[in-house]
């Protein structure tokens, strides 16, 4: 045990000797030791962040720098979700709001609440490269305080139709191949002008967007579905009011003398309308309900939506007398 010791005890006089030698080595002029390096010293230093190589534009009129791709996505809007997926980004996506469904490889992954605000936590404990957040959903203030936990967040908020071309676009440089987002976005742009060109010129049909029933809720031009029925030719009855989402009596409805009704609510039915002796056959106007989620998300399936719509539009308008 004796001979361990001593032999141990050695070792370190020998270190100790070796180490006093070059600090003595080190020292300047002044007699003060050259600090050795930081790992030397028992820590090391954090490696710089990498200046961004990428640089998104948003629909928050933010620019959102990324040292690379980002290969860890988080969507907190349903359309977004679509969008990225339709641009080969999906697999890219490691968790999505609880309201996403579409496509159906999307249900199998991680759900974070999103509304009113995200979940701060789980969206660390995700370690996101970037996050796709909804503009209503996500405040100022709540950007900053992710900002500030180094959480790139990109805000998604298309107005108009031409804006999911441009989306998709700006999602195509997110994906493994960016030429297929580029080339989903040329289509939907030229197959949206081909559309509006096609009813530019027919006979103005006025439009009631029923995306609630109770309490009554519609829309105003100021989104994607008022430019759907503008697309069309038609006129939003509620398309001139300066809330996003009025919410009009019934009476209000009758005075503005919508052609058509056009229900997203999740349960559409025509009976109120009837009941006011609005509808067809009694009245002069017709009703006709949509998918809510296809409908009412800017997403790659606006296009599909935009046409049917447009094919119910025209169908009342081929029925009212000249």
């Amino acid at each position: 045990m004796r001979t361990w010791f001593a032999a141990v005890f050695a070792v370190a006089l020998v270190a100790a000797l070796a180490a006093a030698f070059a600090l003595e080595e080190g020292k300047g002029e002044g007699g003060k030791g050259t600090e050795p390096p930081a790992h030397d010293r028992g820590f090391s230093r954090s490696p710089s962040p990498l200046p961004p190589s990428l640089f998104l534009s948003d629909d928050a009129g933010r620019t959102i720098g990324l040292s690379r791709v980002p290969l860890r996505i988080v969507s907190l809007a349903p359309h977004a979700t679509e969008l990225l997926f339709a641009v080969g980004a999906g697999a890219r996506v490691v968790a999505v709001d609880r309201n996403s469904d579409e496509p159906p490889a999307v249900r199998a992954l991680p759900r974070l609440s999103s509304f009113p605000q995200p979940d701060v936590e789980a969206l660390l404990a995700l370690q996101p490269d970037l996050v796709v957040a909804w503009g209503p959903g996500v405040s100022p203030a709540q950007l900053e305080r992710l900002d500030s936990l180094g959480i790139a967040v990109f805000v998604s908020q298309p107005r108009t139709l031409d804006d999911v071309a441009t989306t998709l676009r700006r999602f195509a440089r997110l994906a493994p191949d960016p030429s297929i987002g580029s080339a989903l976005a040329d289509a939907f742009a030229a197959r949206l002008a081909s559309i509006r060109a096609r009813y530019a010129t027919r006979r103005p049909v006025r439009v009631f967007v029923q995306i609630w029933s109770s309490p009554l809720i519609t829309v105003s031009d100021d989104g994607p579905i008022g430019d759907a029925v503008r697309s069309c030719g038609g006129v939003n009855v509620f398309g001139d009011v300066e809330v996003a989402a009025p919410q009009p009596d019934a009476e209000a409805v009758l005075a503005r003398r919508p052609d058509l009704i056009v229900a997203t609510d999740p349960s559409p039915s025509p009976r109120r309308w009837v009941g006011y002796g609005l509808l067809a056959p009694q009245g002069p106007a017709h009703f006709v309900a949509f998918d809510a989620s296809t409908f009412e998300r800017p997403g790659p399936r606006s296009i599909d939506a935009l046409d049917s719509l447009c094919a119910e539009i025209d169908a009342v308008r081929r029925s009212m007398p000249r």
